[in-house]
């Protein structure tokens, strides 16, 4: 199940549960965020700055509202890519522990949720979609 799936089950009231799972952490320029091939420690979402992120020798961009680490997080894999901030950034950051908990109310909310109405799905598939799926 993606991060987009998991996001969409929680509806309203469970993306703002999920904020008590994260902590904000203000990063600097330069600040080495995960690094490609190595056990990811942490997922995290951008609220303001950019990173950089190569992927075998391909350099790309994360900007506000796009995720890191949900799949190698859930999977306890490696990091897909290394990331470092491209000038002062502000972050929502999961570490292991806070990401077990989260990941497993977003699973018992998506087992247990009635089916979301038309527009639901479309408003929340709009908010999952620009967390980083």
């Amino acid at each position: 199940m993606t991060m987009a799936d998991r996001l969409r089950a929680l509806g309203s009231l469970g993306l703002e549960s999920l904020l008590l799972y994260f902590d904000e952490v203000l990063v600097r320029a330069g600040d080495e965020l995960a690094v490609e091939g190595r056990l990811c420690h942490q997922f995290f979402v951008v609220v303001e700055g950019r990173l950089e992120t190569c992927r075998g020798g391909v350099r790309g961009e994360l900007v506000a509202g796009q995720g890191f680490g949900w799949a190698a997080m859930r999977d306890r894999a490696v990091n897909e890519a290394s990331v470092r901030a491209m000038g002062n950034a502000r972050l929502l950051v999961m570490g292991h522990e806070q990401f077990r908990a989260a990941d497993a109310l977003a699973l018992r909310a998506r087992e247990t949720a009635a089916p979301l109405s038309g527009i639901r799905r479309r408003i929340f598939g709009t908010v999952a979609r620009t967390a980083g799926a």
